[in-house]
């Protein structure tokens, strides 16, 4: 059974991808850009709009959250050695890593689920 590639995200099947963390915040910026276009538009379609941009930099937000919490565990095993190097989990790293224990620090709030979509409004 063959793995697909990632087209977007840096991996050893990408290595020319971006890094999920700069991805996220490139996103998250250009929300920011979009909204700041709306900002003088009182209509009722353009303030649902900038709601919803404002829902999903808060969604973009938990991801970063959980990618920073990915990348603290994977510090712990060892360096990054980049998308062409060994890997630190998985089926192809070098040996067995220690689990990251919660006396390491994992903050139990990333490990919650990512909050539900609002019902739309009656």
């Amino acid at each position: 059974m063959s793995t697909p590639t990632t087209k977007v995200v840096m991996s050893a099947g990408n290595p020319t991808g971006r890094k999920l963390e700069e991805l996220l915040a490139d996103i998250v910026q250009d929300l920011r850009i979009k909204n700041d276009a709306l900002a003088g538009d009182t209509s009722p379609t353009s303030r649902a709009i900038l709601l919803n941009n404002l829902g999903i930099i808060d969604c973009l937000a938990l991801a970063g959250a959980r990618q920073s919490d990915t990348l603290r565990r994977l510090d712990l095993l060892g360096p990054d050695q980049g998308p062409g190097g060994t890997p630190r989990i998985g089926t192809d790293a070098a040996a067995a890593p220690a689990i990251p224990t919660p006396a390491t620090g994992v903050d139990p709030a990333l490990a919650a689920a990512a909050p539900a979509m609002p019902s739309p409004q009656a």
